[in-house]
Parts: C-alpha cells; sequence; structure tokens
C-alpha cells in the first residue's frame, strides 16, 4: 500500500503571481475543508486531509505541486523531517567499522542530511515538530539496532567525526594563506608528509589558496579532513575536479584509512570511483526536495545494481519506471562531410611547459571528448583553437568561427532567476520548442524557470550553464567537466542530452570531462592527452572511441570489465585475476564479465 500526498516545492510556488486554483478546486476544500492552505504567504498541504487526487497538479502554472506515492509502511521509520511539507528522511545509512560505506542517490533525497545527522551537526526530530530534537529520544529510537552504538559514543563525546564537505569550490573566499600553513594547522596525526605525497600535492605547498586549480582544492580539502585524529570520516563528493590518476590515488587513500579501524562513509556521483572504493553500498532513493529512503547495506555490486534498475527486491518496492541501461560501445561512426575545424601538428610552449598535438579535424554533429591528466595541456589545446593563443608551430588550417565555451569553474553569482539568466545569455531561442522539449525539460530545468540562479544546488547550476551554452548561436561548443556534482541518474541523462542536442542542431562539441562513464556516454570520438604534468604534454589526433579508451587506460594502468546485468563499467582491484588478464590481451576497457 502507498500513501499518495501533495508535495508543495515552496521555492518554486509564487502565490503573489498566483490565482491560487490549487485551493479554489481542491475537492475538500469545497467540503469546507482546508487541505491546500496559505499562511502568511507560504503554501501548506494539510497532509491527513489530502486524498492524492492530482487537481492541484494540473492547476499550478509553476510546476510547484507534485504527488508522489510514499510507501505507507515507512511512516514508522520517519527520522527527520524540517517541517510540516518539508523535506522527510526515512531511516539511515549504518556505518561499519574498518569499512567504506559508499551512499549513492540522485542528488535532493537526503545524502547531505544523512551526513549531517551522522556528524552530530543535527539531531534528528524523528518527525515530532512539537519539541526540540532529542539526543536521548534519539538513541532511545535506534535501541536495539546496530547504529544504537554508533550514535550512543557519538553523543557521549567518545567518538570524534571529521567532514569532507561537498562545496571546495568555497574555499578560496573562506580560508586565506599558503596551503602548507593550512595543513599544518589542520595536522593532529602527523602524517603530513605522507598525506602530500599520496595525493600529490608536493607543488602546491608554496601556493596561496585563491592560486589553486580546482583539483588541487578537492585535494587540500581532503588532506585536512584525513589529517584529524578521528573515529568517522564523512566524505562528500571527494572526486570532482580531479582526473582519472588522481581519483585513483584517491581511493586507495580513502580505504587505507578503513583499514585502520575507522569508520567512513563516502557520497560520489563517479560510479565507477565509489564502485571502486567501497565495501558496501547503501541506496537513496525518493522524490528530490520531498523525501528520501536508505536501504539497509548491500554488497557493491548489488546495491548499485538496485540503484540502477530502480527496484529493491527484498522490499518488492519500485523507486523508477525505467532502468538504467548503459550500452556497450560501439565503433566511432564515419562521417563524410567537410571538417568545421582542421588543424596540422601544432606545439607550443607556455610558462616551461611544452605541448604536442598531432594533426586533427572535427566534424559537424558530432561530441569529441577529451580525457588526460590534469595539467597536461587540454587547456592549452582548447586556447589555440579559439585563437587566443597562437601555436609555436602548425596552424588551424579551417578555424571554428564562434564559439560557445561553458568553463570548469562556475559560481552562482546571478541576482535573477533562471528564466532570466537564459533569456539574457540566449535570448528567445532559450524557450522554444526544441530548447524546452531537448534540453529544459529532460535536465529538469524547465520546472525551475521562476527560481532564482543562486538558489540553485550545484548539480541544477551545472546544468543551467550547459545548457546556456549549447542553447547560444556558435559554430563549435566546448564544454569543460560538465558532470561536476550532478548524481549518477542525470549525469547519463546530461550525456544523452548532449550527444542528441549536438546532433540536432549539426554542430560539433568537445567535451572534457574525468567521469569514464560521461565520456563513455557522451563521444563519437575521443582525443587522448599524455605526458608530464606541468611540464609537458602530447595529444592524439581524435580517435574511435574504443582505441582511445584503450590507450588511456593504459596509461592510468587500470582495467574495466563490464557488468553482465547492467552494463556499467567497473574498474578491476589492482593485480586481480581479472586485471592481470586484461593488461596481458590488452583489453583494458569492458571486457564482459559477471
Amino acid at each position: 500500500m502507498v500513501l499518495r500526498v501533495a508535495v508543495i516545492d515552496r521555492d518554486i510556488c509564487n502565490p503573489d503571481k498566483c490565482n491560487h486554483e490549487c485551493q479554489r478546486f481542491c475537492p475538500p476544500v469545497k467540503m469546507g475543508i482546508m487541505a491546500v492552505e496559505f499562511i502568511e504567504g507560504e503554501p501548506y498541504i494539510n497532509e491527513p486531509l489530502c486524498i492524492g487526487c492530482g487537481i492541484c497538479v494540473n492547476k499550478c502554472p509553476f510546476n510547484a505541486i507534485t504527488i508522489v506515492n510514499l510507501p505507507q509502511q515507512l511512516e514508522t521509520d520517519l527520522i527527520h523531517q524540517y517541517d510540516v511539507n518539508g523535506f522527510r528522511l526515512f531511516r539511515l545509512p549504518t556505518p561499519l567499522k574498518g569499512q567504506v560505506l559508499g551512499i549513492v542517490g540522485r542528488n535532493g533525497t537526503g545524502k547531505s542530511t544523512a551526513i549531517k545527522i551522522l556528524s552530530g551537526r543535527l539531531i534528528p526530530n524523528l518527525g515530532n515538530l512539537e519539541k526540540e530534537a532529542d539526543k536521548d529520544a534519539v538513541l532511545d529510537y535506534l535501541s536495539g539496532t546496530q547504529l544504537y552504538y554508533y550514535f550512543k559514543d557519538l553523543y557521549d563525546g567518545r567518538l570524534r567525526v571529521s567532514y569532507k564537505p561537498q562545496e571546495v569550490y568555497l574555499t578560496p573566499r573562506i580560508v586565506k594563506g599558503r596551503v602548507i600553513d593550512l595543513l599544518r594547522k589542520a595536522d593532529e596525526t602527523g602524517e603530513i608528509d605522507y598525506m602530500v605525497e599520496r595525493l600529490n600535492l608536493g607543488n602546491s605547498l608554496d601556493k596561496d589558496v585563491k592560486n589553486l586549480s580546482g583539483g588541487e582544492v578537492q585535494r587540500l580539502v581532503l588532506a585536512a579532513a584525513l589529517l584529524k585524529d578521528a573515529d568517522a570520516y564523512l566524505i562528500d563528493e571527494p572526486s570532482s575536479f580531479n582526473d582519472v590518476f588522481e581519483r585513483m590515488a584517491i581511493a586507495r587513500l580513502i580505504s587505507e584509512i578503513a583499514q585502520r579501524g575507522k569508520y567512513v562513509v563516502l557520497v560520489d556521483h563517479d560510479l565507477a570511483f565509489l564502485d571502486y572504493v567501497s565495501d558496501q553500498v547503501s541506496v537513496v532513493y525518493g522524490e528530490p526536495g520531498t523525501y528520501g529512503i536508505f536501504t539497509r547495506n548491500e554488497s557493491v555490486r548489488t546495491g548499485i545494481n538496485i540503484f540502477l534498475d530502480g527496484y529493491i527486491p527484498g522490499d518488492n518496492i519500485r523507486f523508477r519506471d525505467k532502468k538504467i541501461v548503459f550500452e556497450k560501445p560501439q565503433p566511432s561512426h564515419k562521417v563524410e562531410e567537410t571538417p568545421i575545424l582542421k588543424y596540422t601538428r601544432l606545439s607550443k610552449t607556455l610558462n616551461g611547459f611544452h605541448l604536442e598535438v598531432e594533426e586533427g579535424e572535427i566534424y559537424n554533429g558530432e561530441v569529441v571528448g577529451v580525457v588526460g591528466q590534469n595539467a597536461t595541456g587540454k587547456t592549452t589545446f582548447f586556447r589555440m583553437l579559439v585563437g587566443e593563443l597562437e601555436p609555436d608551430e602548425g596552424e588551424i588550417i579551417v578555424g571554428p568561427g564562434r564559439i560557445a565555451y561553458k568553463p570548469q569553474y562556475i559560481r552562482p553569482e546571478y541576482e535573477g532567476t533562471v528564466q532570466d539568466f537564459l533569456l539574457e545569455k540566449v535570448g528567445s531561442r532559450a524557450l522554444s520548442g526544441q530548447a524546452v522539449d531537448n534540453l529544459l525539460k529532460p535536465l529538469n530545468l524547465y520546472k525551475l524557470l521562476e527560481r532564482r540562479v543562486k538558489d540553485l544546488s550545484g548539480g541544477e547550476l551545472q546544468k543551467l550553464y550547459v545548457s546556456a551554452t549549447l542553447l547560444m548561436e556558435a559554430d563549435l561548443y566546448l564544454l569543460d567537466e560538465p558532470s561536476a556534482f550532478i548524481d549518477v541518474e542525470d549525469r547519463l541523462v546530461l550525456a544523452n542530452a548532449i550527444n542528441k542536442f549536438i546532433k540536432l542542431s549539426g554542430k560539433p562539441a568537445a567535451v572534457i570531462d574525468h567521469d569514464l562513464i560521461m565520456v563513455d556516454a557522451v563521444s563519437d570520438r575521443i582525443i587522448v592527452f599524455k605526458g608530464e604534468p606541468s611540464r609537458r604534454g602530447y595529444a592524439t589526433k581524435p580517435m574511435d572511441k574504443i582505441d582511445a579508451m584503450n590507450t588511456f587506460l593504459k596509461e592510468v594502468g587500470v582495467t574495466l570489465r563490464r557488468d553482465r546485468h547492467s552494463g556499467r563499467p567497473r574498474i578491476n582491484k589492482p593485480d586481480s585475476r581479472l586485471d592481470r588478464y586484461q593488461k596481458e590481451i590488452g583489453e583494458y576497457y569492458f571486457l564482459e564479465t559477471n
């Protein structure tokens, strides 16, 4: 059985510009009962009176109301509720000493709330809004469960927690000074040298925080968190802005921390990374911004496949209509048209860094993925393509003309709404039928048109900037790390939306990203960057996707197998039987197996 109730997203609802038809047409209201109320201008749904008919959903001009199917048996598992119509979290993930617990789920379904509760920064109210949240009530509620011992130690002060936040891009605004000074201040374990070596921060120590790259900031914040003498480490999205080499180093270090007998809870949206580092997985599902439900801990393979299937066999609950399926990689399509961009072999020396680029071309209607270690010349290459830098040798034979560029780092500084932003950046075509059907609706931006840009989540902001870039009038589209802060489900939707939109527009695009799944899904061909970071780089010509990924993974030193159930890529454990076999036969990219 399910409980059907209406839920209002107050960030979207705009009572001042509304005729309140959601209230006037509500069946309980017609019988003199107030199921829809506006209290001091704020909308509320009286849930016990709501019959879940859906009339208000159709009447709302802002798409602010949804009907959710809330499993009725979970009403007794409510951990925290923010207000009367606010977000509700059911159950919690269960950390395990000596293991990495990975959390996978969509943005807005409670991962951050759960982390706050596990850290002790938020005391859950167990759904009781009448009185202040109480630690003793929490312990009584958890009595007899494995979580009881975790929270008993936490609340009694016997369990120290170190928390690594998601929003590392805010660090340069908040923290000042040199990297080495900040690490010394954070160090409680005496392991600065070890952390610097493992996280490749040696060349960053004398830099001021404001001059760090995104990857350096990410690794600095992670190092500071891991240098705390804690019993539990709660790590939120450590992979963003780091290349595949750095992600593997981070994964190995996190595993080592757990093996010291520590609790480690890890949230990340890079599915291959999360699969590789985790010992167990807890899935969180629900309606983003409305409610979230955590599953019990599962083995890594089972847990991730539950998330991808959208179905929990043990509970007989389906939380998504469609499975997320990974298509087998196919050889790149052949394009016989005249290239929109063509260049000879290029070379450029800049500030002690030397880059060599093989000759190549990009055609209309194709997406060229760009992969490689950070600081091996990807941005320098882009700057030569757009004419910002002149190559020392070689030439751009056919130039791209107008270029639309989505940078790696974006900030929510715009004061207006999403609609205002799109119209200002793009013009009226931002709300055309093609834009709405192929970008705004698939990326769930259409219902956010009235939302203020500065109130968007990191993932929503990323999708907004990608959409605005693709909607500009241009001859070439360059997207730098579009997957950052976007959840697993939306990453695949985003990859398909980018590829489809480029095909429909007949224009070319180049996409830099470090998520192997994202690059695989979005690309027609791939350019691989090799070299020694900050000293020299070498870029291949655009290659067939399968050949390019084999070349790149050989550089990284990892092999991928394909899960037979979901088709998703899984990174083999180092020196495992399968890892050795795939390296021996030269198949680094997707050997199908169980």
